[in-house]
């Protein structure tokens, strides 16, 4: 991210099992971004939009376009409204129809535009447009754009290859500064997915590329969370934290999760006459959990 800022884009993904915290750490990544000054756009894939083209990229846009409707970003909004409409005149408007909050932004007079492409060209219009829009926004501002996404594995193949024209642009041009920050679970990105073809492309480019590859925890970081958590020396939580961990699979948001819920049904509490965490060791031994991540946290819930 710090080569990014110094003009060199860059491309970092984040792999890794369901609940092994791909997410949470681009979030807080994302906090750090803002927090130093920079512009991070954040959307996530959905399987149920897998065949609608841009849905994240497009969902991600109209966030920002919604940020810039804000009061203290009026000055902002002008820039990059006026911005649009130098460098794509009226095509800018097609883009209304997929960013909604983008009309609010351009203006009320919206031209009633027609084309008789076929759907591939009208495909690669409105991925161009997506490019260009993202260039403006870095364009109008002296802060460095990170662009999210979640969820990689279900992302369509055109969302990936404007995000492959974004590098591509960012890295011949020197003076855009873009990073790229992507999570996809482990094992589900296969050699004909689009993101493979992304990454191979970066491959044989000047963009810089790193994968981070998130683990489950094993038994003793297991037990050092717990150890931390509950304020206890390692010695004393280790017969809990080795039941935590077989029965979790060292699976991290399990794990949290399972102490919250052994807190909430009082089989974690803490002792005023002891002045310490206790636990009730058989009831927790003989508590049954669900395989799946989704499941375990649904009846968490419920």
């Amino acid at each position: 991210y710090r080569r990014s800022i110094s003009g060199d884009c860059g491309l970092v993904t984040i792999s890794g099992k369901s609940g092994t915290g791909k997410s949470l750490l681009a979030n807080e990544f994302g906090k750090f971004v803002s927090a130093d000054g920079g512009i991070f756009l954040s959307g996530k894939f959905d399987q149920l939009q897998q065949g609608k083209p841009f849905s994240a990229l497009a969902s991600t846009l109209n966030e920002y376009c919604g940020i810039l409707l804000h009061e203290d970003m009026a000055s902002t909004k002008e820039k990059v409204a006026f911005q649009l409409r130098s460098v794509l005149g009226k095509e800018s408007y097609h883009l209304t129809k997929i960013i909604p909050n983008l009309a609010t932004i351009l203006g009320s007079a919206l031209p009633v535009l027609s084309h008789s492409e076929d759907c591939i060209n009208a495909q690669k219009r409105v991925q161009y447009l997506l490019c260009q829009f993202v260039e403006v926004i870095s364009s109008s501002s002296s802060a460095p754009i990170t662009l999210f996404l979640d969820d990689l594995q279900w992302a369509d193949a055109a969302s990936i290859e404007a995000v492959n024209h974004l590098l591509t642009a960012a890295s011949l041009a020197h003076d855009e500064r873009f990073f790229f920050l992507g999570c996809c679970r482990k094992g589900e990105i296969n050699e004909g997915h689009p993101v493979r073809k992304l990454l191979k492309n970066v491959e044989r480019s000047s963009v810089g590329c790193t994968n981070i590859k998130l683990d489950l925890m094993d038994e003793h970081t297991i037990n050092t969370m717990v150890s931390e958590t509950l304020r206890l020396l390692p010695r004393l939580t280790r017969s809990l934290s080795s039941v935590i961990y077989h029965k979790t699979k060292g699976n991290p948001l399990f794990v949290s999760h399972l102490m919250l819920s052994l807190s909430k049904e009082g089989l974690l509490r803490p002792s005023l006459s002891r002045r310490r965490w206790e636990w009730e060791m058989e009831k927790i031994e003989d508590r049954e959990l669900p395989d799946d991540v989704a499941m375990f946290l649904n009846n968490s819930i419920m």
